[in-house]
């Protein structure tokens, strides 16, 4: 890299940083960058500069950064521009819950407090019984229980997979990996002045952490309203066995005989980690099956 185009990058914090990010980019991969790759965080205009300038080379279907090495000491002494990046960087409010967000977090909220009070419970499990009792009816309390964790625990796993932005999660993970690694090398050669830039640069990566934490939660709400009420009915199932016709007891190969609503660890009754296990094996080969469907 020449000397002019070093002082052009030293000037230019919008170069700067599309340069940062591209190399961001190419550390945290096989040290090559993508357009594709790297569309959400550097702008069109800035890419062609990029190419242009011949601070990125053409390898065939991908780019490397022409001498990566000093290219990262020029970016390393120019103050990072929090909107040098402008179009498709993470912004805070990509994370803001919708209004039907906050409904089904609220109807979250409420489905849950409904374990603790037993006429909520009631209400909540006996108009489930209008959509679920033939279904017990119609088969053993054990395969009931079964089919509904697999289902439910299936449904979570879709809805986990279409609400959570696992692009944007990896990309913060892997650019803080990133500045780890810069940041130990500037200690390592004494050079305050990126250990300082860095150490913020840090700072504002765990402001996005915790934002993407709550991004988490949204799609959480949505599985509680789908689990909950499965779970409640099954729990007024096994408390007043008069509503269905649910037998109290099963046998279980090398156990014997076991009353569903035996308890096995304080309040976890036999029927509860039954639910679990059907939920964690059946709910895992679910979200197995669909990774590999969308991947073909």
């Amino acid at each position: 890299m020449d000397s002019e185009l070093r002082e052009t990058v030293r000037d230019d914090e919008a170069l700067a940083a599309a340069l940062s990010t591209v190399l961001d980019h190419a550390e945290a991969t096989d040290g090559t960058v993508t357009w594709p790759g790297v569309t959400d965080d550097v702008p069109a205009e800035q890419w062609g500069r990029l190419l242009e300038t011949g601070l990125l080379v053409d390898a065939g279907e991908c780019f490397v950064v022409d001498d990566p090495t000093t290219a990262r000491e020029v970016v390393d002494d120019v103050e990072p521009d929090p909107d040098a990046v402008g179009a498709g960087a993470d912004e805070p409010g990509d994370t803001s819950w919708s209004l039907q967000d906050k409904v089904a977090g609220v109807g979250a909220l409420a489905l849950m407090a409904s374990y603790q009070i037993p006429s909520a419970r009631g209400a909540v499990g006996s108009t489930m019984h209008q959509f679920l009792g033939p279904v017990e009816a119609a088969l053993p309390f054990a395969l009931t229980v079964a089919l509904l964790a697999v289902v439910v625990g299936g449904a979570s796993g879709v809805l986990n997979r279409r609400l959570r932005d696992t692009e944007r999660a990896d990309r913060v993970k892997a650019r803080m990996g990133t500045i780890r690694d810069r940041l130990s090398d500037a200690r390592d050669r004494g050079d305050e002045a990126a250990v300082e830039r860095l150490e913020a640069e840090q700072r504002e990566l765990m402001s996005d952490q915790l934002l993407l934490f709550k991004d988490m939660l949204r799609p959480m709400a949505y599985t509680v309203l789908l689990t909950a009420p499965v779970f409640l009915w099954l729990t007024w199932l096994a408390v007043a066995p008069a509503a269905a016709i649910t037998p109290t007891a099963t046998v279980f190969p090398f156990v014997g005989r076991i009353v569903w609503t035996a308890r096995l660890l304080g309040p976890i009754q036999v029927w509860t980690v039954w639910y679990f296990v059907c939920s964690l094996v059946g709910g895992t080969a679910v979200r197995r099956a669909i990774g590999r469907v969308t991947a073909a």
